[in-house]
């Protein structure tokens, strides 16, 4: 729920009360599609329980979602559609808040716009910054596996050489 607390602490509680009352409740069955790659996504959703998976077009998964996280901020911001596809591994509950919705508060209430896409910035550039750790972990033990396998390499040469 790490991603929640960037959201929440952005905005004050009547920012969060507005978004819950504008918002509706939606039940996913496992299996079922939130977002498709390529397809425009006209809501901002908040995961409220279950798990959904963040999938490439080759089926493997880059991220999973939880309670709190954020979905369809990335084409809430730049108004294109997601390279990925959001599905439901069980039985999960968002709610969906309509990005037309949210632009004509933004105008009603310039105060809540600066609030919003500040929470949206501080929650996307923590994204970030977890998913360069992650990179940069996956590169740190590649470059393990690959110091070991030639440590192995030239252990096998010396001790193949001077057999029996």
């Amino acid at each position: 729920m790490q991603n929640a607390r960037y959201i929440a602490a952005g905005l004050s509680d009547a920012d969060m009360l507005w978004l819950l009352s504008m918002g509706k409740l939606r039940a996913l069955k496992a299996g079922e599609v939130l977002v498709a790659a390529g397809k425009p996504v006209n809501d901002l959703f908040f995961v409220t329980s279950g798990t959904l998976a963040v999938k490439l077009d080759d089926g493997s998964i880059v991220a999973k979602l939880h309670q709190g996280d954020v979905v369809g901020e990335m084409s809430f911001v730049e108004r294109h559609s997601p390279l990925v596809t959001v599905v439901a591994e069980h039985r999960t509950e968002i709610l969906a808040i309509s990005r037309k919705l949210i632009l004509e508060r933004f105008e009603q209430e310039p105060v809540f716009a600066a609030r919003f896409y500040r929470a949206l910035a501080v929650f996307l550039s923590e994204r970030l910054r977890e998913t360069t750790a992650a990179v940069r972990a996956a590169h740190d033990e590649s470059l393990l596996e690959k110091a070991d396998k030639a440590a192995r390499a030239r252990f096998s040469r010396l001790f193949g050489k001077s057999g029996p």
